[in-house]
C-alpha cells in the first residue's frame, strides 16, 4: 500500500534535528499516555484526487495535520520549526511511493490537557501540510 505518510515519516526520522528533539515519539493519532513530552502525533484530514475524462489524474493532494506538544512553549516551538525546515517544500520516495511537493498551509498554537486530569497540561502547535504525491 502506497502511503505518502510513511514518507514523511522517514524524512522526520532521517533528521538529525528532528531525531535529537523527539526520537521515534511521533505516532499516528495517539500515543500512550506514558510517553514522554515532547512528541508528535499526525493524521490525515483530507485528500483531493483529481479526474480526467478518463480515470483519475494519478497525483492526489493529501492534507496532513501534524500535533506538536511540548512541557513548555519553547520546547513545542523548537520541535515545529525543525519539522518546518525537513517537510515545506520535501519531495523524495520511499518504498516505491514518491512524494511530489510538501508544503505547510497553516500553523497554530495551543495549551491542552493531556489524558484527562493526571496528566499535566501542554503546549500544542499544529502545523497543516499538503502533500501532493504519486498515487498510480
Amino acid at each position: 500500500m502506497k502511503a505518502p505518510e510513511r514518507v514523511l515519516l522517514t524524512a522526520l526520522t532521517s533528521s538529525t534535528a528532528v531525531f535529537s528533539l523527539i526520537g521515534a515519539r511521533i505516532k499516528p493519532l495517539v500515543v500512550p499516555t506514558e510517553t514522554p513530552l515532547p512528541y508528535v502525533t499526525w493524521r490525515r484530514i483530507g485528500i483531493q484526487r483529481t479526474q480526467t475524462l478518463g480515470s483519475p489524474l494519478g497525483t492526489p493532494k493529501l492534507t496532513l495535520e501534524y500535533s506538536i506538544y511540548g512541557a513548555t512553549y519553547d520546547q513545542a516551538r523548537e520541535v515545529a520549526d525543525a519539522m518546518r525546515v525537513v517537510l515545506d517544500g520535501y519531495g523524495g520516495t520511499v518504498d516505491n511511493t514518491t512524494v511530489k511537493q510538501t508544503s505547510l498551509e497553516n500553523e497554530s498554537d495551543d495549551f491542552v490537557s493531556l489524558g484527562g486530569a493526571e496528566l499535566p497540561p501542554a503546549y500544542q502547535i499544529t502545523q497543516v501540510y499538503d502533500v501532493i504525491w504519486q498515487e498510480i
